[in-house]
């Protein structure tokens, strides 16, 4: 078992610092899981942090005027992508003070995890610091992190709002477009495949949010579904390594992927079988393809 890292500094006891759950622009808790998310809505969180400043200017040996100040920051663990919050000075307040930490997380740039970091954190040191006192401005003196898990269809398939009227080579009202490469079978699936929906055609974009349930959203949503599937599994059986070898290829992969979507959708049957199904019947695999993931509801 690791032992946890310990900065060459001095830090405050737990009970110095302590931090209220994170809630949702509607007041509401932030559960472990935002079910029915979706990358066209964005996530706005709040928490208030507790903060005993004489207790954490004591314990870190740090003068009386020294600054400190509160912040947050996040990443997704899909796209890799992350900022930080604004920071909420403290400055040289003195006693105990009840501090809003917010940040906002562009759907756009979120998926899969989010992992939230709230940190206390040195401005100055002030008149007078012990010589084991913080010295680096930005020094971490107390932190947190929480992690949410965005569940829903989009968060377990990489999409991505986009204006095609920005996109030269699609068509300014098109629906939408999967960008991936059916040759780049060992590539990741994250790096590699991409569903870009138009924001611009607005109808579109309230038909595919998670949390419609009117007849039409459900409809467009099982068509896209379907849509992509077909793209993947035509691509799929088309390329002749992978339907040569199509369980070699490691998991995360793009490869990988096609294979398990091929297994779930056609259990038991060889893919070589699929290849020639494709070849002699293309209709008919569409149908089943069609059946299997009931394209009508």
């Amino acid at each position: 078992m690791k032992t946890p890292p310990a900065p060459p500094y001095l830090l405050p006891p737990e009970e110095a610092v302590t931090a209220e759950e994170w809630r949702t622009s509607d007041g509401n808790p932030l559960p472990e899981r935002l079910e029915h998310w979706d990358p066209f809505t964005d996530i706005d969180l709040v928490r208030i942090v507790n903060v005993n400043v004489d207790a954490v200017r004591a314990a870190c040996q740090l003068g009386v005027d020294s600054a400190l100040a509160v912040s947050a920051s996040w990443v997704s663990t899909r796209t890799r992508l992350g900022a930080e919050g604004p920071p909420v000075e403290i400055g040289t307040l003195d006693g105990r003070v009840r501090l809003p930490v917010s940040v906002s997380i562009p759907g756009v740039n979120a998926g899969g995890r989010l992992d939230i970091r709230t940190r206390l954190v040195l401005r100055t040191r002030g008149a007078e610091p012990s010589p084991i006192a913080p010295k680096r401005p930005g020094a971490v003196l107390w932190t947190q992190d929480t992690r949410i898990e965005l569940e829903g269809a989009a968060a377990r398939f990489p999409v991505s709002p986009a204006d095609f009227r920005a996109i030269p080579r699609l068509p300014d009202t098109g629906a939408w477009a999967l960008e991936w490469d059916p040759e780049a079978l060992e590539a990741p699936v994250l790096g590699t495949v991409r569903l870009l929906v138009n924001v611009s055609e607005q109808s579109l974009v309230a038909a595919l949010r998670s949390g419609s349930a009117d007849a039409r959203s459900t409809l467009v949503r099982s068509f896209l579904t379907y849509d992509v599937a077909r793209s993947l599994v035509h691509g799929a059986l088309q390329n002749e390594r992978f339907v040569d070898e199509p369980e070699m290829f490691d998991d995360g992969s793009v490869g990988r992927m096609l294979f398990e979507l091929l297994a779930s959708c056609w259990p038991g049957m060889p893919v070589k079988a699929l290849a020639t199904r494709k070849l002699d019947d293309p209709a008919r695999l569409d149908a089943e393809l069609q059946s299997y993931l009931r394209v009508v509801p």
